[in-house]
């Protein structure tokens, strides 16, 4: 089991000064890193000056001694054993060379280096998964944290000794759980000043429990207007505090941009913009966290969807007239306020801090295909997207009267019970039954029922319907 804590740290003015200096060089080897090995693919695929050459001094490059792979342009190609080196061993053998013709980074950790190295290659190997996309050089203020890992960093009561740094302060909120062991330390800036991350583990501690011990089970459907729809019949709210900050932000945003640049009332304008963008962020972490405590602690087991957040977000593709050639209207302006309210709302931060405490509370966590749920009858299982209006839903096959969002969490946990084969009850929830409406809003050429004297007895002394399969019509 893993978790993480996080502190701010109470460093000295001299400091200070050091970890700006070490940010700084670190995100200049950075972006250089990602240019050698763009240039060094580049010059193998399509060669400029040469079979294989550096395309900074146009030197030709020999296969016994000089690198030839696509990957890096620097460092050893061979191993000891004639095995060729990866990208990330080429470039991490190429340190010794960097701090010979750059002494000034000599002060920065050797290890702190090579994790530099290992965040060029989790770049990269992300967007070849196609999970991201090409690694760009990162501009001052974007490169904000360097890692140490296990074994570098002590602690001793409410001061860390970071290697490069030195003995440093920090507010200890909390002290670490009896147990775990220190793992890797994040040192990041932000904007009221520097936090340490530390990751703890321990092995002990089992990661998720098994589908033989839950008991109870809900489904939880995420939405924006709503931020969780519960199928117990709870509605969580979405506080939208990016919405409620937007106005401010303009206003700070334009002040900033008037100032002079590289002037002293700029910087401090844009701080005061950053520290309003940390606070709404504080905010919705601070929610989210309170919605995690308040999901864990009622159930044994939590079923959300899988939803592809990265897909929901991309922008609408371009429509050009073919007569003129012109770009037309495409819904972009629309679909970038669902983009702004879906970056705010954040499920994938909320589901991410539901796991983390599922895991140290014993909680099963499961995750289902989201398709047709919303569209879903909980009762019969009738599939139809008539069968929702807004947020209400009626079922054109029974009559299910529902909450949409309700139902839909409904679906969600007879779904995940299925797949992770455990038969629950439903608890109670408040079920309600409609007439049909007509069927011209449905949709469906089937008639409406005579009208009984008391439907909702009805209802409750019926059989309960068995799931089938298919449309109304077949």
């Amino acid at each position: 089991m893993q978790i993480a804590y996080t502190y701010k740290l109470s460093p000295s003015c001299q400091q200070l000064l050091v970890m700006a200096h070490h940010l700084e060089m670190l995100r200049l080897q950075y972006n250089y890193r990602i240019r050698e090995r763009t240039e060094a693919y580049e010059q193998a695929s399509q060669p400029k000056l040469g079979n294989y050459c550096e395309l900074r001094t146009g030197a030709e490059c020999c296969p016994l001694t000089s690198s030839v792979s696509k990957k890096a342009l620097h460092g050893s190609p061979w191993k000891t054993n004639g095995k060729r080196r990866s990208a990330l061993a080429q470039q991490d053998a190429d340190l010794p060379n960097l701090k010979r013709e750059r002494p000034w980074y000599g002060a920065i950790q050797h290890h702190v280096l090579q994790q530099m190295l290992r965040r060029v290659e989790n770049a990269f190997q992300r967007f070849f998964k196609g999970e991201g996309g090409y690694p760009k050089p990162k501009r001052t203020g974007k490169y904000r944290s360097w890692s140490y890992p296990p074994g570098d960093v002590r602690f001793t009561g409410n001061k860390v000794r970071l290697p490069g740094i030195g003995w440093c302060r920090f507010f200890q909120s909390r002290v670490f759980p009896d147990g775990f062991a220190v793992r890797t330390v994040t040192v990041r800036h932000k904007a009221d000043g520097w936090y340490i991350s530390v990751q703890l583990s321990d092995e002990t501690v089992p990661d998720m429990p098994t589908p033989d011990t839950v008991k109870s089970a809900v489904g939880v459907d995420l939405g924006i207007k709503k931020l969780a729809s519960v199928s117990t019949g709870d509605l969580i709210a979405n506080p939208q505090y990016s919405k409620k900050a937007q106005r401010r932000r303009q206003l700070l945003a334009r002040r900033a941009s008037r100032k002079k640049k590289g002037s002293a009332r700029r910087r401090k304008a844009y701080f005061t913009l950053a520290r309003l963008e940390q606070r709404v962020e504080r905010q919705r972490t601070d929610y989210h966290w309170k919605v995690a405590h308040q999901l864990v602690k009622t159930t044994d087991c939590i079923i959300f969807e899988d939803l592809n957040i990265k897909g929901m977000m991309t922008r609408c593709k371009p429509k050009v007239c073919p007569e003129t050639g012109r770009c037309l209207k495409n819904g972009q302006a629309a679909k970038a306020g669902l983009n702004r309210a879906i970056a705010d709302v954040a499920w994938g931060e909320l589901k991410q801090k539901v796991k983390v405490l599922a895991a140290s509370s014993g909680v099963l966590v499961h995750e289902i295909n989201p398709k047709h749920t919303s569209q879903e009858c909980s009762c019969c299982g009738h599939i139809s997207p008539t069968n929702r209006d807004k947020e209400k839903f009626l079922c054109e096959s029974c009559g299910w009267l529902a909450d949409a969002d309700i139902d839909a969490a409904v679906v969600i946990r007879q779904r995940g019970l299925e797949e992770l084969g455990i038969s629950i009850p439903l608890p109670g929830v408040p079920r309600k039954v409609t007439l049909k409406e007509p069927v011209a809003r449905q949709g469906s050429s089937v008639g409406l029922p005579t009208e009984p004297e008391n439907p909702q007895a009805e209802w409750e002394q019926r059989e309960p319907v068995a799931r089938v399969e298919g449309s109304l019509s077949d």
